[in-house]
């Protein structure tokens, strides 16, 4: 299944899909709404936690405040997060990875020697030497083929976690099985692997605290920020049977069940996720670019 995203001239589709909404007047009305684009129903969830090389809570790249957020959160320097460049899309980072400045790489939950452009080349790049390969998955696929070390996963029976619905819906997953054999949740790889690596915050405290499965707490926090506001004590609504839609704060501690209903979007300089690209040159647009096409900061 492939979504709008994944089309040609992709950026420029996702606009018109919007301009057609709008022109008909199909934005915070019941029964109306864009919903997601994308071809996978797990991507929302990974757009919300920043697991697409974006940072977490839909936070701007740029926004030198939203970085700064997120490094108090964390308690580490600004500079050990990545924002002096747009997110790097994954045939760069191949592309990386066949000039060799990167030589090590680790895939999780994705099969790139099947899925990506250039089979080929995608799998001659897998295949150097001087490439090291981690796979983590929850079974054998044409890319563990390729890979120096396999981290067996545990699929989505054999964990607790959550996972967020087309129209915002955060669901609460309960574990039915432990995962078998040497398998582990992948939470519990990332804390082992930090653990290892002895990454610490501005305090000589482990940089992910605790050494068991995260649940809920995970999102607290690093999801407080806007539009999610995923707060912890309200997002555990997540655990009734129909889960609960964010955003959910104080004001909506039941959860949200219709957004943009003033018309009033996430498109405001200081909110916003991205500050936009030129659709026909790719340049990226600076602040003050974005703040230019509107005296309010929110583009028209």
């Amino acid at each position: 299944m492939q979504g709008v995203y994944q089309s040609h001239q992709a950026t420029a589709a996702a606009c018109q899909v919007n301009n057609i909404h709008l022109l008909r007047n199909m934005i915070g009305r019941p029964g109306c709404g864009i919903l997601q684009f994308n071809g996978q129903p797990t991507a929302q969830n990974n757009r919300e936690c920043g697991a697409d090389g974006d940072l977490p809570a839909f936070r701007n790249w740029d926004n030198k405040e939203h970085v700064q957020e997120l490094a108090d959160l964390w308690n580490v320097d600004l500079m050990k997060i990545p924002h002096w460049a747009p997110p790097t899309h994954i045939m760069q980072i191949m592309r990386y990875a066949e000039q060799g400045s990167i030589k090590f790489l680790w895939i999780i939950c994705t099969n790139p020697a099947v899925s990506l452009p250039d089979i080929p080349r995608i799998r001659e790049i897998l295949a150097k030497e001087d490439l090291f390969v981690i796979v983590q998955d929850i079974f054998p696929t044409e890319t563990t083929e390729f890979a120096d070390v396999v981290l067996p996963a545990a699929t989505w029976g054999e964990k607790t976690g959550t996972y967020t619905n087309t129209d915002r819906t955060v669901h609460l997953s309960e574990a039915a099985v432990e995962p078998p054999g040497e398998a582990k949740h992948d939470m519990e790889i990332f804390l082992e692997y930090a653990r290892r690596m002895d990454f610490r915050n501005n305090d000589g405290d482990p940089l992910i605290p605790g050494t068991t499965r995260v649940g809920l707490r995970g999102v607290e926090g690093v999801q407080q920020g806007p539009p999610l506001r995923l707060l912890g004590p309200h997002l555990r609504g997540a655990a009734r049977g129909s889960g609960i839609q964010w955003p959910c704060n104080d004001e909506h501690p039941e959860g949200t069940e219709r957004l943009y209903e003033d018309a009033d979007f996430n498109t405001h300089t200081d909110v916003c996720e991205t500050y936009g690209h030129d659709l026909l040159t790719g340049a990226v647009n600076a602040e003050d670019d974005h703040r230019a096409m509107s005296r309010t900061g929110a583009p028209s």
